[in-house]
């Protein structure tokens, strides 16, 4: 008698699993290890679709002083240009100073920020409505933990993206929704840091 392997998203479907069911069973059966929910990245036939899986896309980069869709803080938006430079990504402390009423203000050196001394590591912050990952390049991104599909704040960041634990949304970094659960995009914020104070703003 031959063993047939099945992946855990066809094992599920064989067992009769189907829809937000088997959208709930996937979601709950993932470890913190999985960098990608591979079963939401495939079609009705079992085939995988490039476009939503999010270690397939490319995300933008943001220099200071360039907007990332919608409006820039800071300034006036011209061509993508603020008037106002801002800073984004590792800084001085000097240029951190520049944020004015930031969102957060994170203690990287503090033990509520350890998550984020590893790649795929994340914090929720700001009264549980900010959730910070740390992605593979070293880089900090910041998201609303309160999903497009339903206003639950169950968003977290999973290793490529934000994933939503209640029903399987999932984003890009860019805050772009990567399946059809999501009704829009989320809001994703700007990060700055001097290695110890990580500050996240609008």
């Amino acid at each position: 008698m031959k063993r047939e392997k099945y992946s855990r998203y066809e094992f599920l479907k064989k067992m009769g699993f189907q829809g937000g069911a088997l959208m709930a069973v996937l979601a709950s059966c993932t470890k913190p290890g999985d960098a990608v929910l591979e079963s939401l990245i495939v079609n009705k036939n079992g085939e995988t679709v490039a476009s939503l899986d999010s270690t397939k896309i490319s995300t933008k980069t943001t220099t200071p002083g360039t907007s990332t869709g919608g409006t820039s803080s800071g300034g006036t938006s011209s061509g993508g240009t603020t008037a106002t430079s801002l800073p984004v990504g590792n800084v001085s402390t000097a240029d951190l100073a520049l944020v004015k009423n930031p969102l957060v203000k994170l203690d990287l050196t503090s033990s509520g920020a350890s998550p984020l001394a590893t790649a795929g590591g994340y914090v929720i912050a700001n009264s549980n409505s900010i959730v910070i990952g740390k992605t593979a390049s070293g880089d900090y991104v910041a998201a609303t933990t309160t999903c497009s599909h339903e206003p639950k704040r169950q968003v977290i960041f999973n290793r490529t993206e934000f994933y939503c634990t209640a029903h399987g949304a999932r984003f890009s970094l860019t805050g772009a929704a990567l399946n059809t659960i999501a009704r829009s995009g989320i809001s994703t914020y700007r990060t700055a840091n001097d290695g110890k104070t990580l500050i996240v703003y609008a």
